[in-house]
């Protein structure tokens, strides 16, 4: 039967510790709100008439007698087809929280307007997974449970706010991100999320994304609304942007790091931009003096790490082995000796582990930035934390590697002046889920690793990216597919009308004058589609775009153009040659 997936480690929305008190106080029977969920708001859910099923009455209750909770009862389901807002409650933590609107709900006959009195699952999950990462419950894999640590009665029983806050203190110098957060802003500098996100995770994985700041920047100061600012403001950071800002609201409100606004002024070819950035935080005098309990620079002992293994890869493909390939190297350098990179190989091996010294260098770099201790002297690598409740599996299911896993690691082995968090390029090209994030990893790519000038575009009746250099300009429209791109007529057209715009340069064909982000002194253009693979009669379509507009093109893969990227920072391509390549209607490979 395989294991249930569960994803500790890393969270993203819950903020409210009176809620986390309500979930572990769930397991705590001389609580008030343990009394209070029996008394109140379990008989208010059934005479409602507010549960999944009738049934689920009484195995609430049962549940709250016991020991150990099944997580399955605790978080409950989803609405599956139906609405979110109108599922019923089938979770007990979904129970333990209230909702944000007013809803009527008829009791013995009696109408009465009162706060949705549960929540949905996806909510419960959240406060639950914060629960267990922190060490206030413990999970169990081999049922599926989890119960009450000493920690988590201690925070529930807590009796001033002064003692809360100590003891979730404790918790966080447990938590590896929030001292990875705590050590970057260590150094008394002020960090905004994305400053802080970039540097957060494992980087070269697309479930760690963080939007490069002078891009975010760029596209706030040049917005051409109050409307599409306010959505780059509410709506347009990466998920570890995200940890970022919630961790450093979790330390706010324990008095460890201050939030105020930061001007920053961000450089891109020759133009500068500045703007205010909210989220913006800095470590005070309480935070700088735990951060050193936690890394052992003070009299206090160093405080364990609670690394469960889901915290050591998010979204990645084959999840699970990454997961026991970095659990196995934790266990191997975190005894007695010192290990190097080919002793690590040989140990990952021994183990029926693939690895070579290029992936135990980049693993080593994501667990330092979850937050973890680990020094490097003279090549050789040891990990100076104790970690608690690390579980190496002793079997996982292994998917079949996917085109864009195997396609991954082709690169990884190539790329020795190139960021390996630009790998991502090539899961975001063949997900296309979420299109506007490969934009801008590819445009991140293109300016801030190899200094093109130009600049993320996208939205409506726009290409997706421009660069350039020299005289010489390139229109970039990217497509992410996971089966391969073909340029069919609707695509060529898409790419015709851009180019066209830019050739006539006519505000009343195209309001929005996109083209006039290219510098003036450009005197040839391109146009170059980027995508996972391409499929079909790629030169007919690049050449029938020519025949339209006169201007030349190129396709090319995201392989190909981390290559070329490689190749262009290493030396060993010029900038102009790479342009001339996006010049002759055919996909372009580098040799």
């Amino acid at each position: 039967m395989p294991r249930v997936q569960r994803t500790f480690g890393w969270i993203q929305n819950p903020s409210s510790t009176d809620n986390l008190k309500k979930i572990v106080s769930l397991f705590v029977k001389d609580s008030d709100f343990h009394t209070s969920m029996l008394q109140n708001r379990l008989p208010l859910l059934r005479d409602a008439h507010l549960l999944e099923t009738a049934e689920l009455y009484d195995s609430f209750v049962n549940a709250l007698s016991q020991t150990k909770i099944s997580y399955v009862l605790l978080k409950g389901y989803g609405c599956g087809s139906g609405s979110r807002s109108n599922a019923k409650c089938s979770g007990l933590a979904q129970a333990a929280l209230t909702g944000q609107q007013f809803k009527t709900y008829v009791i013995d006959g009696k109408s009465i307007r009162i706060k949705k009195p549960y929540t949905d699952d996806w909510t419960a999950d959240g406060f639950l997974r914060w629960a267990v990462s922190l060490g206030f419950l413990d999970y169990n894999y081999d049922d599926d449970t989890c119960s009450l640590s000493e920690s988590g009665r201690a925070f529930v029983l807590a009796k001033t706010k002064t003692e809360e806050n100590s003891i979730l203190g404790n918790a966080y110098l447990a938590y590896p991100p929030a001292c990875r957060i705590l050590g970057i802003l260590s150094d008394g500098n002020h960090y905004t999320k994305f400053e802080i996100g970039k540097l957060l995770g494992f980087t070269d994985e697309a479930g760690f994304t963080s939007i490069p700041q002078n891009i975010w920047v760029q596209a706030y100061e040049t917005a051409s609304s109050q409307n599409e600012k306010s959505k780059l403001r509410s709506n347009f950071e990466g998920s570890s942007d995200k940890y970022a800002r919630m961790i450093c609201g979790w330390l706010e409100h324990i008095g460890w790091v201050a939030k105020s606004p930061k001007q920053v002024t961000e450089t891109i070819g020759s133009n500068s931009y500045t703007t205010t950035i909210g989220a913006a935080f800095s470590i005070t005098a309480e935070g700088l003096k735990n951060y050193k309990r936690a890394i052992g620079k003070s009299s206090s002992a160093r405080i364990p790490k609670i690394v469960y293994r889901e915290m050591l890869a998010s979204k990645a493909p084959q999840a699970e082995l990454l997961r026991k390939r970095r659990a196995t190297i934790l266990k191997y350098i975190g005894g007695v000796q010192k290990r190097s990179l080919p002793q690590i190989v040989e140990h990952l091996q021994s183990h029926g582990l693939e690895a070579t010294e290029t992936i135990v260098k980049d693993d080593l770099k994501g667990l330092k930035y979850i937050g973890l201790n680990i020094v490097n002297q003279y090549g050789e690598y040891h990990l100076l934390d104790t970690i608690t409740k690390l579980v190496v599996p002793t079997t996982i299911e292994v998917d079949e590697d996917s085109q864009a896993s195997i396609i991954r690691e082709r690169v990884r082995e190539k790329l020795q002046h190139i960021d390996h968090k630009y790998l991502n390029l090539i899961d975001y090209s063949f997900e296309g889920k979420d299109n506007r994030i490969f934009e801008i990893f590819t445009i991140d790519l293109l300016t801030n690793e190899l200094h093109f000038i130009g600049r993320h575009l996208g939205g409506s009746r726009k290409p997706d990216g421009i660069i350039s250099h020299n005289q010489r300009g390139v229109i970039i429209d990217n497509k992410a597919y996971s089966k391969g791109f073909t340029i069919d007529r609707h695509m060529a057209d898409q790419m015709i009308r851009y180019v066209q715009e830019n050739n006539e340069r006519r505000p009343e064909r195209n309001p929005n004058k996109w083209w006039e982000y290219f510098p003036s002194d450009i005197v040839t253009f391109n146009f170059v589609f980027i995508s996972s693979l391409f499929r079909g009669d790629i030169h007919s379509a690049l050449s029938g775009i020519k025949e339209s507009t006169g201007t030349n093109g190129a396709a090319l893969n995201t392989e190909n153009l981390l290559y070329f990227a490689e190749a262009i920072k290493g030396g060993l391509l010029s900038y102009d040659a790479f342009m001339e390549k996006l010049n002759h209607n055919t996909e372009v490979t580098y040799s």
